[in-house]
């Protein structure tokens, strides 16, 4: 028995022997490359068809068809291309159309195999510096065939502050400047540049402030669409501040698809409610809810005054500590203003009266308690 397996173990190194050293490293190269393959991201087939003046670079995946069986390699870093049993292919600089013949003359010029093809199946993915007005810059990805605009969409796009006319492309110390959606190469730097302007407008809301440019006969609604401002879902009031005078103009939202403010303004967007308070010769002293098309006569009916009682002609509003003189029909009235509606000139001699009365009474009673204790 011990003979047996004697004879089997010389058997097999025998076998073993015959292998040439060629053959046995053949055999260990063809195994790597397949383990190196299998290693690499799966490559899938390209949704989109790709330019034939796409410049070949690191990172894409080509596959080779052989009448058998089919290959996928990757273009090392180098910029080439190693194709078990055949040899380096230089894909350096080449085109897409440059890169395929090349790769076609290097399978065919052993003519072992006359029906080969050769397909780009996925493009290296490469990263790219995008910065000025746009709303995330800094580094993005992109495919090999990715131009200028899908780097600026992927940065979050443009802000209303972009000057459109123009971008900046910097490549390997020269600079780009073009208005044109060219294809990006790795390292690219974008440059989007800001408007240059003069005149702006604030839009204030959530707690802070974007300046955009002004642009003649642009509605506060456009505005507010272009910095990405949801007036329907939680804004109750628009206020505008003008700059220059400081005066204060409210909105409704209904009035905002409208209406264009001049540049050097204060846009601010309310969430909470604005009141306006009333008092004095009402049936209902307190607030009411802020409505711009209202004015002081319209508060002051919704609050139940007595023409009997009230003079309208001598309405009164209070605002930022002062009194002011008001049109009590036509005069604008503010979020915050106290309106006072004073009693009639009857009302307040019925209370002096009243008064006098209650003074005469007491003074009455004192005399009388007096004599009696006499």
């Amino acid at each position: 028995m011990k003979s047996f397996f004697v004879i089997i173990l010389s058997f097999v190194a025998f076998s073993f022997a015959q292998i040439s050293p060629a053959t046995s490293t053949m055999l260990t190269d063809r195994a790597a490359v397949k383990s190196k393959g299998e290693a690499l991201q799966i490559p899938v087939s390209l949704e989109n068809s790709v330019d034939s003046n796409y410049i070949v670079g690191a990172g894409d995946f080509f596959e080779i068809l052989f009448p058998d069986e089919q290959e996928s390699v990757q273009v090392s870093p180098e910029g080439t291309l190693a194709i078990y049993g055949y040899g380096i292919v230089d894909l350096n600089g080449l085109k897409l159309y440059e890169a395929k013949r090349k790769i076609l003359e290097k399978l065919k010029s052993k003519g072992s195999r006359k029906y080969v093809d050769v397909h780009l199946i996925q493009l290296r993915k490469f990263l790219v510096n995008v910065y000025g007005a746009v709303v995330n810059p800094g580094q993005v990805t992109v495919s090999g065939q990715a131009r200028a605009r899908a780097a600026i969409y992927a940065a979050g796009d443009i802000k209303p502050i972009a000057n459109k006319d123009s971008i900046y492309i910097y490549r390997k110390g020269d600079t780009i400047a073009t208005t044109e959606n060219i294809l990006l190469q790795a390292g690219d730097i974008i440059e989007v540049p800001h408007k240059e302007w003069q005149q702006t407008i604030n839009l204030i809301y959530a707690g802070k402030t974007t300046t955009i440019p002004y642009i003649p006969n642009r509605t506060i609604k456009e505005y507010a669409k272009d910095v990405g401002i949801n007036i329907e879902s939680s804004y109750n009031a628009v206020s505008i501040k003008f700059l220059e005078t400081n005066f204060v103009k409210w909105l409704g939202l209904n009035q905002i698809d409208s209406f264009s403010p001049e540049p050097s303004c204060d846009i601010e967007f309310h969430i909470q409610i604005p009141y306006v308070y009333v008092g004095g010769a009402t049936a209902s002293v307190g607030r009411s809810p802020y409505v711009p098309s209202m004015h002081a006569a319209d508060y002051v009916a919704a609050s139940g005054v007595s023409v009997v009682t009230g003079d309208f002609s001598r309405v009164s509003v209070m605002r930022n500590g002062k009194r002011i003189s008001i049109d009590w029909a036509q005069g604008e009235i503010l979020p915050g203003d106290f309106i006072e509606i004073p009693r009639t000139g009857y009302e307040q001699a019925k209370d002096v009266t009243y008064f006098v009365a209650s003074l005469m009474g007491i003074l009455a009673t004192t005399i009388t308690i007096y004599l009696a204790t006499r």
